[in-house]
């Protein structure tokens, strides 16, 4: 996978699970201006510098992310006793 690729599935999965790039990056200790560097475009069309520790570290936010959020649907679903 390719950087561009990697960037692109980070703000697809933050998209999904409605989570601001910005919140995603500080949470992931990366700072959002850097995040945005490594996007492809008209001013940047060749963009380089995201390493494995910075792109895992995003991963490990959306995974707890999720994690919350199924944790969170998963208590909507128990009866409450009354």
């Amino acid at each position: 996978m390719d950087q561009q690729s990697v960037i692109a599935d980070i703000e697809r999965r933050a998209k999904a699970a409605r989570v601001p790039l910005a919140r995603l990056c500080r949470q992931a200790g990366i700072h959002p201006v850097t995040f945005f560097k490594w996007r492809k475009g008209p001013k940047n069309p060749d963009p380089v510098g995201a390493n494995f520790h910075s792109i895992e570290a995003l991963y490990r936010e959306l995974d707890k992310i999720d994690a919350e959020d199924a944790k969170r649907l998963a208590g909507r679903g128990k009866a409450v006793a009354a």
